[in-house]
């Protein structure tokens, strides 16, 4: 819901909160009240054509998923053109969230997309196998910032390879109430802020997978395949598929509102439609 903020005639206020990290004087909760405030205002509007302008480039040593499956709550105008989640990764750095995304529903097969690298299988490879790109952004000023108090809306990762099992990284949440620190919500997307831009931030392999944002990494929330975890969650992902997904890769993803997921997650209405930027795997088949 946070990618409203880009309707024209709302710019000059929405720039003050995106950027009220250069102002000391803006407090991180007068800075998510108004986030919150607009968003509700003009929740219902259609957003902009901004990311049809913009095109994926894959020639950077990484591949980034460039085919839309299904996008239940596709519309194919602004914020709900699902284009927008396969035409290349623009984050804008750590206090503000990029524009160039696709919003997930609030309730049914509208709160998941999936998306695909056209036949091609992502590969278990060493470390992090592939990053989700949401637009969440640190609150509070770059002065003294703790880095700890995320404005982000958590996302379920599965993968699988015939869009009727999938397999997930059992991702948990203890807490009562709605915390905005990333390190609540382990093994969810959704809660890294993006450095990386492919027009005007480019990374190498190196620098793109390494995530830790705040010491210059591209953000972003990574999965690897081998972590112990994989294949504890999901829809029918039984050992043989989980196994067959390690050895072999898998074909789709499928990125769903948390809320949705798992519906007894303490999340409001101001984090319940994570706004998708693209995917990024680091191997892919031949």
């Amino acid at each position: 819901m946070k990618k409203i903020f880009a309707h024209i005639f709302i710019l000059p206020l929405a720039s003050w909160i995106f950027l009220s990290s250069c102002d000391s004087n803006v407090g991180p909760g007068n800075q998510v009240e108004n986030a919150i405030a607009i968003a509700q205002i003009l929740q219902n509007s259609p957003g902009t054509q901004e990311c049809r302008l913009n095109s994926l480039d894959n020639s950077s040593g990484f591949f980034a998923a460039n085919l839309v499956v299904s996008a239940p709550s596709q519309t194919g105008y602004g914020f709900t053109d699902s284009y927008c989640a396969r035409n290349g990764v623009r984050g804008r750095g750590k206090f503000n969230g990029s524009l160039d995304v696709f919003t997930l529903g609030a309730s049914g097969p509208g709160a998941s997309i999936i998306l695909s690298w056209s036949g091609k299988k992502v590969l278990n490879a060493a470390g992090i196998d592939f990053i989700v790109y949401e637009n969440p952004f640190f609150i509070g000023g770059s002065v003294s910032n703790t880095y700890d108090n995320v404005f982000g809306e958590p996302v379920v990762v599965e993968v699988g390879n015939d869009l009727s099992k999938w397999c997930g990284w059992n991702p948990t949440y203890s807490l009562g109430t709605f915390s905005g620190n990333p390190v609540d919500w382990p093994r969810f997307a959704g809660l890294t802020p993006v450095a990386y831009n492919q027009d005007t931030n480019p990374m190498n392999l190196t620098d793109l997978f390494n995530t830790d944002v705040v010491n210059g990494g591209g953000g972003g929330d990574g999965f690897d395949l081998s972590d112990a975890n994989f294949g504890n969650s999901g829809t029918n992902c039984s050992t043989a598929e989980r196994d067959d997904i390690q050895n072999n890769g898998f074909l789709y993803i499928r990125l769903t509102t948390a809320k949705v997921s798992i519906g007894s997650l303490p999340i409001d209405a101001a984090h319940t439609n994570p706004d998708i930027d693209g995917v990024i795997a680091k191997s892919i088949s031949p």
